[in-house]
């Protein structure tokens, strides 16, 4: 008889010692956030640069957007790049609504009526809105807007290309063609520090001398022109186009 109560209060002392060992919950334990490991979010992509984004820290210009510099001439100053991007804007909206208009003419013209369209070759099939975009815009004494006819002058701009006509060489032929200029130098090809630009030179109707560099760059025509009011400075002013530099 003791040796049964004995057994039983072994028994008993056995059960409770597990039932101690055991956690008030009986439904199985998550992991802890703090035992599993972190997941590292992905890093932002960094934000892409607006085309016309660029600046002019002293006499250097850079572009952002199309990663390359250009040294003014000492002492020149740019147009102020919120007056810059602001025509910018400007220029775009009016290029889409005429677009636009272009495109309801031709749909509402009872010329077209009932007739196919032409297939004309590379052609677009509708009015396409050019991008174009300054870059930068620079005078000896600096400009108020891009529409200011100062000279000497350096422009830098870009764009977007456009077939059929979209390649540096078309784009300097265009230059000429249908004015009443005289060529200085004719559309060629010309390399600097292994990049290729088309070059044009020539003295516009109003007297202007004007020589213009133009490389592909991506999807863009990025063109340099440079204003003078002789020759001779021309020459001087044009030669800064060696002064670009490539990332």
């Amino acid at each position: 008889m003791r040796i049964s109560r004995l057994v039983l209060i072994v028994l008993v002392l056995t059960a409770v010692a597990a039932a101690q060992e055991q956690p008030a919950d009986s439904k199985p334990s998550e992991p802890s956030a703090q035992s599993a490991p972190a997941k590292e979010a992905a890093p932002a992509a960094p934000a892409q640069p607006a085309v016309d984004a660029a600046t002019v820290k002293g006499s250097t210009f850079e572009s952002q957007y199309f990663k390359f510099t250009y040294e003014l001439p000492a002492g020149w100053k740019a147009l102020d790049d919120a007056a810059r991007t602001k025509s910018n804007r400007e220029v775009l909206e009016q290029d889409a609504e005429s677009a636009n208009q272009m495109a309801a003419a031709k749909k509402s013209s009872p010329k077209t009526v009932g007739k196919p369209a032409k297939s004309g070759g590379n052609l677009p099939a509708v009015t396409p809105v050019i991008e174009r975009y300054s870059l930068m815009a620079a005078t000896p004494n600096g400009l108020t807007s891009l529409a200011s006819a100062e000279l000497p002058r350096v422009n830098i701009w870009a764009h977007r290309r456009v077939p059929p006509f979209d390649s540096p060489m078309d784009n300097a032929r265009l230059a000429i063609n249908g004015k009443r200029s005289s060529v200085l130098v004719p559309p060629q090809e010309i390399t600097y520090y292994g990049h290729t630009f088309a070059r044009v030179q020539l003295i516009t109707p109003t007297g202007e001398y004007h020589s213009r560099y133009i490389i592909t760059i991506g999807d863009f025509l990025v063109g340099f022109d440079f204003l003078t009011q002789s020759e001779r400075e021309l020459v001087e002013l044009s030669d800064t186009i060696k002064t670009v530099h490539f990332e």
